[in-house]
Parts: structure tokens; sequence; C-alpha cells
């Protein structure tokens, strides 16, 4: 298991930043990623797509994803896009 930290803000600069790092530790064949979104206030689609790649591998690999502390300002946006179903957020 690895845990990894998000930014305060997760757009077009730093979402690529984030998704290599998630297929780097999918790539070195992690199996559970804990991401703590603690400080995440706001997420543009370039991250929401970084966060579905990422689920997405680890859901073929047999893996886990898990975002935790995450901001209800986030998670209104998770589920409005439809993502809060193919996320597991606690």
């Amino acid at each position: 298991m690895t845990e990894i930290r998000t930014l305060k803000r997760i757009d077009a600069v730093s979402a690529p930043k984030l998704d290599a790092q998630l297929k780097e530790l999918q790539a070195s064949g992690e199996d559970e990623i804990i991401v703590d979104m603690e400080e995440t206030t706001y997420i543009s689609s370039v991250g929401l797509r970084a966060f579905a790649s990422a689920q997405k591998k680890m859901n073929k690999s047999g893996g886990s994803m898990i975002l935790r502390n995450v901001q209800p300002c986030i998670k209104e946006i998770f589920e409005v896009t439809g993502f809060g179903g193919v996320l597991i957020i606690e």
C-alpha cells in the first residue's frame, strides 16, 4: 500500500504530475493506492481524467485506489460528473 497526497488544486498544471505519479506506482506493481485529498479544493476535468484512468487500470489489475479525506466541494463534483459511482471514496 502506498499513500500519496494531492495538491490544493488539481488542474491542467498539476494533473499531469498526479497522472504520472499514479502510473509510476501502477507500473511498479502497487496494488493498493491511497490518495489523501484533504488539501484539495479544486479539480478540473484533466484531474478527473487522471483519476478515472488510474481507477480503470487498478480495476483491470485487481488492485484498488481509495480517495480519502475528500472535501465536500470535490465530492459534489465527483457526484455531478458521474465519477462518484466509479471511484472509491472514503
